[in-house]
């Protein structure tokens, strides 16, 4: 029986071809009445996806989107629970906005075949998790048992988010998860279409897709780039690095293995299941290249020593007599010897992925600039 949406979100306009193979995911378990956390890296765009989702008329969504909070405190979350419900929040205590909720949330299942609440961004919440917070949610389902399910969202397990929190009883109900993987083109077309983003980039738009690997956020920020160079743009690198920072130490170094071109076998689930890995590849070139520009490589001792010279007079041009005086003092160095030192450095991995360019001022020196 199909149901009038109660949501009228802009993603509603995304079409019944959008996504499909993630909506007969999602509408497996919510089918076998099954509870579960949707898992995606940072930014990818699930959140879209949730508001696509709350518009299908096959079931009653309720939609909780935790972005809207005023602060990440439970009593805003129980506050914003009951108002998505219907019900008035003045002057109500945690237990009283909770319990009323639980009621409003029964005569609606009585009402309706099923009813599916979706916590979106419900990770941001995580500071606050506690085991009776989280007992509270999972007691929702057996309100009218087999009626009720609950959709959350997180970029990580919850026992890694809050592992004193989720034990018990907790452990197995939050221990259901369904990977969210990148968008394919055609999805991230038909998002661009409802969220348009004027273009900045030189590259067509198919190209930026690609390079973006499914990952809607990234996408934009690519589109909205300016440099030649993506790598070298400050939201390009904030996004790669986000990506990075939330991953634990091993998960991080099979990551960094395969941005050095090494082979990794048995590859952690969770890098393959969000799709950062595919096909023994990370699912952006970007990744690899903020990876290999922030390892610490280390300069060989004379290139060293000419980057901190270039480096203190950063802009300014440092003469040839300085720098033979700063590296050969002994008075051993030659043209020659600079040339080559200088024709090394410049190919360096670490110079060229930070965006340094050495400057030649013919017969004078040196000037080391950054793109």
């Amino acid at each position: 029986m199909k149901l009038n949406s109660r949501y009228n979100f802009k993603e509603k306009e995304l079409g019944k071809d959008f996504a499909k193979e993630k909506l007969a995911d999602f509408k497996k378990l919510i089918d076998a009445s099954t509870s579960f956390i949707a898992m995606s890296m940072p930014g990818v765009g699930a959140s879209y996806f949730l508001k696509y989702l709350a518009c299908q008329e096959f079931t009653f969504f309720i939609h909780i989107d935790l972005y809207s909070l005023p602060s990440l405190t439970l009593h805003e979350f129980y506050k914003l629970f009951l108002t998505e419900l219907g019900g008035k929040t003045a002057g109500k205590s945690d237990e009283d906005l909770f319990l009323e909720s639980k009621e409003k949330l029964l005569e609606l299942s009585q009402k309706n075949n099923k009813i599916v609440v979706i916590f979106s961004r419900f990770d941001q919440l995580g500071k606050e998790f506690d085991a009776n917070f989280l007992s509270n949610l999972q007691s929702l389902t057996t309100i009218n048992p087999g009626k009720i399910v609950l959709i959350f969202t997180s970029i990580k397990p919850l026992s890694e988010l809050s592992p004193d929190a989720v034990t018990g009883g907790n452990l197995t109900f939050y221990s259901k998860y369904l990977y969210f993987k990148p968008y394919s083109a055609e999805d991230l077309k038909k998002l661009l279409k409802i969220d348009p983003e004027p273009t900045q980039a030189s590259l067509k738009l198919d190209e930026l897709i690609k390079l973006s690997g499914g990952h809607y956020q990234l996408l934009k920020i690519l589109l909205n780039s300016q440099k030649e160079q993506f790598i070298l743009d400050q939201f390009v690198k904030l996004q790669m690095k986000g990506l990075i920072d939330y991953l634990d130490y091993q998960q991080k170094k099979q990551v960094q293995k395969l941005a050095l071109g090494k082979r990794v076998e048995d590859i952690d689930d969770y890098l393959l299941g969000v799709g950062m890995i595919k096909d023994n590849k990370l699912f952006t070139p970007l990744l690899a290249d903020y990876i290999k520009a922030n390892l610490n490589i280390k300069l060989p001792p004379k290139e060293a020593k000419l980057f901190r010279l270039l480096r203190n007079n950063m802009g300014k041009i440092v003469g040839k007599e300085e720098i033979f005086n700063a590296l050969w003092p002994n008075g051993e160095g030659s043209d020659w010897a600079l040339d080559a030192l200088i024709y090394r450095l410049r190919k360096h991995p670490f110079i060229q992925n930070q965006g340094y360019i050495i400057e030649s001022h013919k017969k004078i020196g040196y000037t080391l600039i950054q793109s």
